[in-house]
């Protein structure tokens, strides 16, 4: 009894973020190390928009002056304080680097791994889907085409990515080259393997249409953020497609997402756990879809500590259908040992870790040789 109460007096003594050297087009990339006076540390991270670290930092660090001195276990109270406040991205990820190294803490502290104290797994292996992160330093289409034919060899069953990027949304002529490209990929995978596309919110009504009806022969899982997060934009369009949709990462309260389940729209919800508050509230959004029989499939480009972090909120999750995996390029392969130990990623699936908390500590000599400040 003693122990229990010198434990839940702990108190936060020291909250710092850290900038570090990204890839994949977001140079930067902010996590936070929360120091508690017990000696406990937990660790956090916040998704980066390019340009945004900055930003993100500052925020962590006035959050931190609040929070120094109270206990770090009161996560409820914590989200309860500042999720209400926050306006725009950058808070939200602040609050949701924050929100994540308190559950590293309070892991750390019960001697659990996050998925325990939510209520246990409901499976060991988390299934991950490849994306073009795996693009990441190609110099061809055929070096990319051979990249999804290596994800498919390695054991992930399903591959996404934006076949789309810098073409104008209302050119049919190059929109016709693009599926074109789709195809190419669907014979190299063959039929039966599961291919999804994303088309990052830039097609209007009309133009969302006519890319998924062309689509439609290919077999494709999911059509990811075809046109703007407008429930009745999307409801039109899902109206005039038989293949399912899926949206999600953009928004960054359950109010927002609430608004897009209720178009009946979506077949496939894609939580940002770096932006939408954190793993309780990304567990909260989880249970949220699967009253509209949604399936979830967690949002993930940024470090390797929101993937991790999205790991133990799938592992609990019952209406999952994928994580995303952006990491796997040959010169990103660094980004899994920046944890000890590293993420264990077995056939296609991230391997649940044992330790407590999140379950690992950082590789310091590595953070050292990739921190900006």
């Amino acid at each position: 009894m003693r122990n229990w109460r010198s434990r839940i007096t702990i108190k936060i003594e020291r909250v710092t973020p850290i900038t570090l050297r990204g890839t994949r087009g977001y140079n930067e990339w902010v996590m936070v190390r929360i120091l508690t006076d017990q000696g406990i540390e937990g660790i956090g991270e916040g998704f980066t928009w390019a340009g945004r670290a900055a930003a993100i930092r500052s925020r962590i660090e006035s959050i931190g002056q609040q929070i120094a001195g109270k206990s770090p276990v009161e996560i409820e109270a914590f989200l309860g304080q500042f999720s209400p406040k926050a306006t725009g991205r950058n808070w939200h990820a602040a609050i949701s680097a924050i929100e994540i190294a308190l559950w590293d803490i309070l892991g750390k502290m019960a001697g659990l791994p996050i998925f325990s104290l939510l209520g246990g797994p409901v499976r060991k292996e988390i299934p991950l889907y490849a994306d073009h992160g795996l693009f990441d330093g190609t110099k061809s289409w055929e070096e990319q085409v051979d990249r999804v034919l290596a994800a498919k060899e390695a054991g992930f069953r399903m591959f996404k990515w934006d076949p789309f990027v810098g073409m104008d949304s209302h050119d049919v002529k190059e929109l016709g080259k693009r599926v074109d490209q789709v195809s190419q990929v669907r014979r190299v995978v063959g039929e039966g393997y599961q291919l999804a596309i994303d088309a990052h919110n830039r097609f209007d009504e009309a133009g969302a249409i006519m890319a998924a009806k062309i689509l439609e022969p290919l077999d494709i899982l999911f059509f990811e953020a075809p046109t703007k997060d407008d429930p009745e934009t999307l409801k039109k369009v899902a109206g005039a497609t038989d293949i399912p949709l899926a949206t999600g990462e953009l928004t960054t309260t359950r109010r927002e997402a609430k608004a897009l389940l209720d178009s009946r729209a979506l077949s496939v919800f894609q939580p940002e756990v770096g932006t939408n508050g954190g793993i309780l509230e990304s567990c909260k959004t989880a249970a949220l879809a699967e009253l509209y029989d949604v399936k979830i499939a967690t949002h993930n480009w940024c470090g390797p500590i929101l993937t991790r972090a999205a790991s133990h909120v799938c592992a609990r999750t019952p209406n999952l259908l994928y994580q995303e995996y952006a990491g796997g390029a040959p010169r990103n392969e660094w980004e899994n040992d920046l944890l000890d130990p590293p993420t264990q990623i077995k056939d296609g699936h991230i391997v649940l870790p044992d330790g407590p908390g999140l379950g690992f500590e950082l590789n310091e000599k590595l953070l050292a040789s990739r921190r900006i400040d």
